[in-house]
């Protein structure tokens, strides 16, 4: 939700603590009504535009939509255990960059993968590339960088 701070107020230290905390725009008195309402208008329009973006992943005919939790293949719906689904939206999100095991691990689990057997990560990704991969031996959405980790491949 976009905030604009209208207040009395014009000192510099008071415009960049009020941006600093959060606002998208910083609005002192006396001020023009038509100026306001513009303003108003274009957050909302930068809000909305985030907020389309935000709601959806798509690449490779895979669709994550975030707003319902829900990943589609080709329209159709995958059937994804919450980890699956996470672990595809983590490479969805950092499309064409190889994520190592480590980062992967972090991201998915306790910050270390301490409670994560060393083989727990390669069944997910096998488990998820049976789901998305039409040949899940020859993988082309998610590659395997040798001796780094992953990678979603933008095709």
């Amino acid at each position: 939700m976009p905030i604009i701070f209208l207040t009395a107020s014009d000192e510099e230290v008071n415009v960049v603590m009020g941006l600093d905390m959060g606002g998208d725009d910083y609005i002192t008195k006396p001020f023009k009504l038509d100026e306001l309402i513009s303003r108003i208008k274009a957050l909302l329009r930068r809000s909305n535009a985030f907020h389309q973006e935000a709601n959806e992943l798509t690449s490779n005919g895979i669709t994550i939509e975030l707003i319902n939790n829900r990943a589609l293949n080709n329209g159709q719906i995958l059937e994804l255990t919450a980890v699956e689904y996470k672990l595809l939206a983590l490479f969805m999100n950092n499309s064409n960059i190889t994520l190592t095991r480590e980062t992967i691990l972090d991201k998915l689990w306790d910050g270390q993968g301490d409670f994560v057997d060393n083989n727990t990560l390669s069944v997910y990704i096998r488990r998820l590339r049976c789901k998305i991969e039409e040949d899940p031996n020859h993988p082309q959405k998610l590659a395997t960088v040798r001796g780094i980790g992953y990678k979603w491949k933008v095709g």
